[in-house]
C-alpha cells in the first residue's frame, strides 16, 4: 500500500532525493528509484510496497536464511515484497526482485519484453494483523527475505517495534546497500540480526554484476550492524570467473576477521546459472572445499558451505577442541553437544557469546506457507 515515505528530501523542481539504500536516488516527479518501489507524487516520496507482500508469509528453518549461529534450529516467520536496490545478473529471485508494484502497492508487474502481460497479486496487511500472525505460528523469529528487505524501511521500522513487544526476534537477509542514516535508524529500531550477503569484495565486481558502483556501503552496513550488537553472519555466493579467485576469497575471509571478528559466520553459497546468467557454470566443489579451507586459515571459526553438500560445511566446530557442536543433516541436527550453560561438551569452551539465542535441539522444521 502506497505511505509518505522516511529519510528524503525535496529538491528543485519538484525532483526528491531518497535517503534509504545507498543509491541515494535522485526521483523527478512521477518517476520511482532504481528500487522502482519508491515514487516521486506530486513532489513528496510515497513507498508503494509498505505492507505488500507476495503472501501472508511461510516458516522456514532459520539456517535456510541462513543463520547458524542465531537461534539454532528454531522457525523464522519469512515474509517478502517485491522489488531490489540492485540488479544483479545473476538473481535467484529475480520474479520478485525485478517485479514492479503499482501504485497502490496491490500488484505487480514486470517490464520484461516476455512478460510484460504477467501480473502478481499482493497482500496487503498491517503491523497490529502481521503481529498475530507471527505469534499464532509460534516462531520466536521473523525473517524479511526474498527480495531486499532494506527498501522495505517504512514496514520495518513499524512492524519490528510491535514484535520486539511479543518477544519475536528480527532477522533481515540483506544486500547491506544501506545509507548511515538508514542504518542507525535500524539498529534504534532494535533489529536483531542480518545475514548481509556481500557478493565479491571489489568495486569492479559490484559494477558489473550487481549494477551499483561499490562494496564500500555494504561492508559500512556490517560494520555498524556488528558494533551496535546486531548479530551479523555473512553470506559470499561463489560465482564461477567472477568472484572465485583465492585472492578474491582472501580478501573477503580477511576483512572479515579484521572488521567483524573471528566470530563472525562466514557462508560460501554455490551458484547455478539463473535469470541473465553471468556464468553458465556451476560452482565447482572443489572451489568451495577451497574457500572453507582459506577461511579457517586466516582464523575464522565459523566458515559453512550452502547450496552443496561438504562434510564439514553444514557443521558448527568448537574453536577451542574442534569437536562438533551442532552436527547438520540439510536443515535437520544429527547431533548436539552443547550443554545448557553453552558450553562444549567435549572441552568445556564457553561458547555463549558466538552463538545467540536458545538453541532448539530437536527442530522439526514444517516449511509451511500461509
Amino acid at each position: 500500500m502506497k505511505k509518505i515515505a522516511r529519510l528524503w528530501e525535496k529538491l528543485d523542481n519538484n525532483k526528491v532525493q531518497c535517503h534509504v539504500c545507498a543509491n541515494e536516488c535522485t526521483i523527478n516527479e512521477d518517476k520511482v528509484g532504481i528500487c522502482r518501489t519508491r515514487k516521486n507524487i506530486d513532489g513528496e516520496l510515497y513507498t508503494l510496497i509498505y505492507g505488500s507482500m507476495i503472501s501472508q508469509g511461510s516458516l522456514d528453518p532459520i539456517e535456510k536464511k541462513p543463520l547458524y549461529n542465531f537461534w539454532p534450529g528454531h522457525t523464522a516467520y519469512s515474509i517478502a515484497s517485491i522489488g531490489c536496490s540492485f540488479r544483479c545478473l545473476h538473481c535467484q529471485n529475480w520474479s520478485i526482485s525485478q517485479a514492479i508494484p503499482d501504485d497502490d502497492g496491490k500488484e505487480g508487474s514486470y517490464d520484461f519484453e516476455d512478460y510484460k502481460n504477467r501480473r502478481m497479486s499482493l497482500v496487503e496487511m498491517n503491523p497490529k494483523e502481521l503481529t498475530k500472525k507471527v505469534v499464532k505460528s509460534g516462531a520466536k523469529t521473523l525473517a524479511y527475505t526474498y527480495n531486499e528487505p532494506l527498501i522495505w524501511h517504512e514496514w520495518i521500522i513499524d512492524t519490528s517495534k510491535l514484535l520486539q513487544k511479543e518477544g519475536i526476534k528480527t532477522i533481515l537477509v540483506t544486500n547491506g546497500f544501506s545509507t548511515p542514516q538508514a542504518t542507525e535508524e535500524l539498529i534504534e529500531a532494535g533489529i536483531d540480526a542480518a545475514n548481509i550477503d556481500i557478493k565479491g569484495i571489489t568495486d569492479e565486481f559490484y559494477k558489473k554484476v550487481c549494477g551499483v558502483n561499490s562494496v564500500k556501503p555494504v561492508l559500512d552496513t556490517a560494520k555498524r550492524f556488528k558494533s551496535n550488537g546486531i548479530h551479523v553472519e555473512i553470506t559470499n555466493l561463489i560465482i564461477p570467473d567472477l568472484n572465485d579467485s583465492e585472492k578474491d576469497i582472501k580478501k573477503l575471509c580477511t576483512w572479515v576477521m579484521n572488521n567483524l571478528g573471528e566470530g563472525t559466520p562466514l557462508h560460501f553459497s554455490a551458484y547455478h546459472p539463473d535469470y541473465k546468467m553471468p556464468s553458465r557454470e556451476r560452482t565447482p566443489l572443489k572451489t568451495l572445499d577451497n574457500a572453507y579451507k582459506i577461511a579457517k586459515e586466516v582464523g575464522l571459526f565459523f566458515p559453512y558451505i550452502g547450496n552443496a553438500r561438504h562434510h564439514k560445511g553444514g557443521n558448527t566446530y568448537c574453536p577451542n577442541c574442534g569437536e562438533i557442536l551442532i552436527e547438520r543433516q540439510g536443515y535437520r541436527f544429527s547431533k548436539v553437544q552443547i550443554t545448557e550453560d553453552k558450553e562444549c561438551g567435549n572441552c568445556s569452551y564457553n561458547i555463549g557469546e558466538l552463538i545467540t539465542g536458545e538453541i532448539n535441539k530437536k527442530p522439526s522444521h514444517r516449511f509451511n506457507f500461509f
